[in-house]
């Protein structure tokens, strides 16, 4: 980050206001919680089915969030200015090392960050992709919990576009209005040191896993919602 603390922290709670708002006003979004999240630094960890998840996961935690977001975001005129003053961290291709280290600094100092570690939008049918083991190895590294957490949308309300401007070619994939659902488990403990590659993998395995059931718990309660879905194409 760039900024100020001061400045970071200010955009930071701007932009979870804004966000809070409209995932509660606009979109039919309901977070379940499977236990209190913990004080302190952690790492939260998110299936990745559209592209304005990073937006709204802004609005979950009731404390600054920092989220590792791919460097095309930061591309875009407005949007990019407020990332960075609200200390969102961009991940730029081939330097992967210095949103690590950057994220790594934020943990250590008591903050909370949030990562997709898919590293790109899901399959279109909401299968998870093969993931990263960024959100481990920071979780490693700083130790700290993970937090897994699961979306489940209403496909009928995704629209998909290319984007070819500002520097950006990215196939992106919008959520603006509908249902939304969130479900966040139990944090995960990494008990193994961040640079133990067996380790690493085996709980980057488990906790995908774990995003993966989550998401399955919040597609089931888009099914007992109210909200009229023709088929079920819940991811």
């Amino acid at each position: 980050m760039n900024e100020s603390p001061a400045i970071n922290r200010f955009f930071n709670t701007l932009g979870r206001q804004f966000a809070y708002f409209y995932a509660r006003r606009l979109l039919h979004s309901e977070i379940n919680w499977e236990v209190e999240l913990p004080v302190g630094a952690k790492v939260i960890a998110v299936n990745h089915p559209t592209t304005t998840d990073p937006f709204l996961l802004m609005s979950w935690p009731f404390e600054p969030i920092f989220i590792l977001i791919t460097e095309d975001a930061f591309k875009v005129p407005g949007v990019g200015q407020f990332l960075h003053l609200a200390g969102h961290i961009p991940v730029y291709a081939n330097r992967g090392r210095e949103a690590f280290n950057t994220a790594l600094n934020l943990l250590r100092n008591g903050q909370t960050v949030g990562i997709f570690p898919e590293g790109a939008l899901s399959q279109e049918d909401g299968q998870l992709v093969t993931a990263h083991s960024g959100a481990v190895r920071l979780a490693a590294a700083a130790k700290v919990p993970i937090v897994p957490v699961g979306i489940a949308l209403d496909r009928h309300f995704v629209s998909s576009h290319q984007l070819n401007q500002f520097g950006v070619k990215e196939q992106m994939r919008w959520f603006c209005f509908g249902a939304y659902e969130v479900s966040a488990g139990k944090p995960l403990v990494c008990d193994h040191a961040a640079d133990d590659q067996v380790a690493v993998t085996q709980s980057t395995g488990i906790l995908m896993q774990e995003i993966n059931l989550l998401k399955k718990r919040s597609a089931q309660r888009l099914l007992d919602s109210s909200w009229p879905l023709t088929d079920l194409r819940l991811n």
